[in-house]
């Protein structure tokens, strides 16, 4: 009998579109196949009235599908920091009219000196005009940096908690469960003092990114490495042995009860059948 990892409703699936056809097409997809917890990030292309647009579109046309938008600091910038914390303010009102019940708040893998999440979120706790019990608000968190870097990390998660805002931590994507297996220890230490010093947050969610390796995956990798992604060496060598340190991670998430997101692009049948192999279903 297979050790089931994790089941298609316990997990969230990011994904990624040039146009609205696409976006409908992939969603039509999900709803035949009881997939419904989406994320729409916002990268490349996909930002600015495109990304609103494709949020209105998502959840006017298919409102049984649940929608977490990203919001990237990066990729939302407007001349100076009022006038893009005036922007994510206005996306946080446009989406829950929308029904958006969470967002994605990320710095971006290049991040701007006068604006971040963490002063975002400080901003954004003394706005009147931001409704703090509408919506939740997530937050990214890489616990693969090395040393300092990571130290440093530590440190901006802990001002972001201060908000008082944020109900989720998102973990970037890396390949040493071992490493994270060690440090959750501080992680849980850090959340267990923001909810006992909050009177609002009861809970922190966790999320954990997932990639499912391919050899095309896998190449692109060793030639272009992604800011901030880990993947060690053994990763690399080969799909399967790729895919078995996969387990392992999906694994670590089951231990820790984080919900896995999906950020490799599941839009047909052989990559649905891939996913379940995954995830030992």
């Amino acid at each position: 009998m297979k050790n089931v990892l994790f089941n298609l409703n316990n997990i969230r699936i990011e994904i990624s579109f040039k146009s609205y056809d696409e976006l409908r097409k992939i969603l039509s997809f999900y709803q035949r196949n009881d997939l419904y917890k989406i994320n729409i990030p916002c990268k490349n292309n996909l930002k600015k009235d495109f990304l609103l647009e494709s949020i209105r579109i998502s959840r006017e046309e298919f409102p049984d599908i649940d929608i977490i938008p990203h919001f990237s600091i990066l990729h939302e910038f407007k001349r100076n920091r009022n006038n893009t914390q005036d922007s994510f303010l206005n996306f946080l009102q446009v989406i829950n009219d929308l029904g958006c019940r969470q967002l994605l708040l990320v710095s971006g893998s290049q991040k701007r000196s006068s604006l971040d999440s963490v002063s975002a979120l400080s901003m954004l706790k003394d706005n009147p005009l931001f409704f703090k019990d509408d919506i939740s608000i997530g937050v990214a968190f890489n616990p693969y940096l090395q040393d300092l870097l990571f130290d440093e990390e530590v440190l901006r998660l802990e001002k972001k908690l201060q908000s008082g805002l944020v109900n989720s931590i998102w973990f970037q994507f890396g390949t040493d469960y071992k490493l994270l297996n060690n440090r959750f220890e501080i992680l849980s230490s850090i959340i267990s003092k923001t909810i006992n010093n909050s009177s609002k947050i009861s809970n922190i969610i966790l999320f954990g990114s997932i990639l499912i390796p391919s050899n095309q995956f896998l190449n692109r990798f060793k030639f272009r490495p992604w800011k901030g992604v880990y993947c060690s060496d053994e990763f690399l060598e080969s799909v399967e042995v790729a895919n078995n340190l996969i387990k392992e991670l999906l694994k670590t998430y089951k231990k820790y009860k984080i919900c896995p997101v999906i950020e490799t692009n599941i839009s047909t049948d052989d990559h649905l059948r891939k996913l379940k192999k995954t995830l030992n279903l």
